[in-house]
C-alpha cells in the first residue's frame, strides 16, 4: 500500500478537503484517506490537488 499526502482533495460529490493523506492498494485504487495532523512515516508528500471525480488508476 501507498501513502501520499495533498494539499487538496476533492472528493467524487465535489467536496473539498485540506491537507489529506490518501492511501492506494497495490493495484492503485484509492483503498481510504485521512486528515493529515501529525508527520506520518512511509508519506510521501506530493502536494497539489487529486481530484477522484476524474481519478483512474
Amino acid at each position: 500500500m501507498k501513502h501520499r499526502a495533498y494539499h487538496t482533495l476533492i472528493l467524487p460529490d465535489g467536496r473539498e478537503r485540506s491537507l489529506m493523506v490518501v492511501d492506494f492498494d497495490d493495484d492503485g485504487q484509492v483503498a481510504g484517506f485521512h486528515p493529515l495532523t501529525r508527520e506520518e512515516p512511509f508519506v510521501e508528500w506530493v502536494g497539489g490537488t487529486l481530484d477522484l471525480r476524474y481519478f483512474h488508476a
